[in-house]
């Protein structure tokens, strides 16, 4: 009996339904045609089978980009030896270079930080997130303080306009998107909740200062709402009188501009792109202030640089290896500083020659840790 196949079946397909009702457990393999196409190309003589995904080798990319941030440091030392590195400078609060924000997201709601000085007195600062359902500061959170504090400083005032994003990103050497736009805007929320305790030892007594850091802001709640209004030249959103802005609690602005250090610019920029991360660039920082404020010989214990610098990982080993690369790093830039790692902890002492010269001008002093005569 003749079958017919059925419409839209190729006479293949029909033999093998013949086939396999006569046998009817004989296992027939049925393959794609684009399948054996494959396989016959790639058996055909000269052809070449695709090659297998590399291996990524993260110790060669981590030596990479350490080869990568030597040679900026080099370039940056190339432009101290010429004097243009220290013709801009910015300014920062002495309190939060020795005490340091955390490096990750937390749910504490109070951290306690405490550093030695170089006349070996301690400084201890409180961090406490103030608002309610705002995280403390975090990460990169550090560098819009920075920013922020440089500029109350430079202008002799405690408010800090803000007129755009751009003017933020374009001043710290960032590249604006969308998602960067969000961040800062989570970071100016974050850092207006934060509520900061200093305490100074002095020789017979305590000075203490505990202040919101923040003490009014006005904001809007979109910052590129706030891009798209800059364009027609208003100073705020419709409706509202007050420039946008931070306002920083005078106190704490007395303070900060009392007790500040100077770095580059340069320096700062670069740090903030370095290999490392946030906690590199703040043992780093930590050291240029150190080595710049070293009127005698000392060493700065693995112990006191543990409670400065906690570290929020599982490798007990990852401060080491920051530090070592933090002085490796700044006698590159600093090839006169006095400065080396021993097995107690870290070796500082007077630098003949000062990374930045003093100018008294520029309110840049060499003694940054003395106590004001006011």
């Amino acid at each position: 009996m003749k079958i017919t196949p059925e419409k839209g079946s190729s006479r293949r397909g029909s033999d093998m339904i013949k086939i396999s009702s006569i046998v009817p457990d004989m296992d027939l393999p049925v393959k794609p045609r684009a399948d054996k196409t494959k396989d016959h190309n790639a058996t055909r003589k000269g052809a070449k089978l695709p090659s297998p995904p590399k291996q990524r080798d993260y110790a060669k990319e981590k030596q990479l980009a350490i080869e990568k941030s030597v040679d900026r440091i080099s370039g940056l030392r190339e432009e101290r030896d010429s004097g243009a590195l220290g013709e801009e400078i910015i300014k920062l609060a002495q309190a939060l270079i020795l005490c340091t924000l955390p490096y990750r997201p937390t749910k504490e709601r109070q951290i306690v930080r405490t550093a030695r000085l170089s006349d070996g007195s301690k400084l201890t600062v409180t961090f406490s997130a103030a608002l309610n359902n705002i995280e403390m500061p975090f990460g990169a959170d550090r560098d819009l303080m920075a920013w922020l504090f440089d500029k109350a400083i430079n202008s002799e005032t405690s408010f800090v306009p803000i007129r755009s994003a751009n003017e933020y990103f374009r001043e710290t050497g960032k590249s604006r998107s969308g998602d960067r736009v969000k961040d800062l805007a989570g970071r100016l929320r974050r850092l207006s909740g934060l509520v900061i305790g200093i305490e100074r030892p002095r020789e017979n007594s305590s000075q203490t200062i505990v202040l919101p850091m923040i003490a009014a802001s006005h904001l809007p709640h979109s910052l590129t709402l706030r891009l798209q209004s800059e364009n027609t030249g208003q100073t705020s959103l419709p409706g509202l009188e007050n420039p946008f802005g931070i306002q920083l609690e005078e106190r704490f602005f007395q303070d900060i501009k009392r007790h500040h250090v100077v770095i580059p610019r340069k320096l700062w920029l670069e740090l903030q792109g370095n290999k490392g991360g946030a906690i590199l660039k703040d043992i780093l920082t930590f050291f240029v202030y150190r080595c710049y404020s070293a009127q005698r010989e000392s060493v700065i214990p693995w112990s006191g640089l543990k409670e400065q610098f906690p570290q929020d990982d599982s490798n007990p080993g990852r401060l080491k290896q920051n530090v070592k690369k933090a002085v490796k790093q700044l006698r590159i830039l600093w090839p006169e500083v006095m400065i080396d790692v021993l097995k107690e902890g870290v070796w500082v002492a007077k630098a003949s020659t000062q990374l930045l010269a003093d100018d008294p001008t520029r309110r840049r002093v060499r003694r940054l840790d003395l106590p004001s005569a006011n």
